[in-house]
């Protein structure tokens, strides 16, 4: 699956290393291509619903049989990923991606920005 789409939405903090920044994206597209394998109709990164996403997480994380340290940083690079689709105010709770911000955790080095059309000339 192309995820063209969703990376061109995610900007990185200048601290951000090279090495971050490729696996982060390197999550996505292995988390993209098991909905695409899984759901064949799903070609498009526009077309993932919140179903395929509960797929990932109910599934697929036990399936690949990873570490919980691996499945945090696939947690991580997913919340990215729905934040880059426009989908996290509907699919966190669903997902119970919710953050409690009094808890603390690892510095953030990203954010999505929400259109790219916007001041274009």
């Amino acid at each position: 699956m192309n995820i063209r789409d969703i990376t061109t939405r995610i900007k990185w903090k200048e601290g951000a290393s090279a090495a971050t920044k490729k696996r982060a994206i390197q999550r996505i597209q292995t988390m993209a291509n098991a909905i695409e394998i899984q759901f064949p109709e799903v070609r498009f990164c526009n077309q993932i619903k919140l179903k395929h996403m509960k797929f990932l997480t109910e599934a697929w994380f036990d399936n690949e049989g990873l570490a919980p340290t691996t499945m945090g940083d696939y947690t991580r690079s997913m919340r990215l990923m729905i934040k880059a689709l426009d989908k996290d105010r509907h699919w966190f709770g669903h997902l119970g991606l919710i953050q409690d911000r009094t808890r603390g955790g690892r510095q953030v080095v990203s954010r999505v920005t929400k259109t790219r059309s916007r001041n274009r000339r």
